[in-house]
């Protein structure tokens, strides 16, 4: 797996988030989720301002720059599309 360990934007250090990141964002999801093949979506707007779990996880870390959330929120896992 191929993580970020540095913002490209800003240089703040990254890689020791990610795992507590990952780690968290699965268990908040599966306590969301109602059932196996039923995954919750949730659409944010006016009328529903909740930030997501995504969010909520990276205010409690301290990531609080736009450019350093983009490099988490964004990642994805293609280490086994390279090999």
């Amino acid at each position: 797996m191929i993580i970020p360990v540095r913002c490209f934007t800003c240089g703040h250090v990254l890689a020791d988030k990610w795992i507590p990141y990952i780690t968290t964002v699965q268990e908040e999801k599966n306590k969301l989720d109602d059932g196996p093949d039923e995954p919750t979506v949730t659409y944010i707007d006016l009328k529903n301002p909740k930030k997501s779990v995504e969010g909520a996880i990276l205010d409690e870390m301290g990531v609080h720059k736009y450019c350093c959330r983009r490099m988490m929120i964004s990642n994805t896992h293609l280490i086994s599309s390279i090999s």
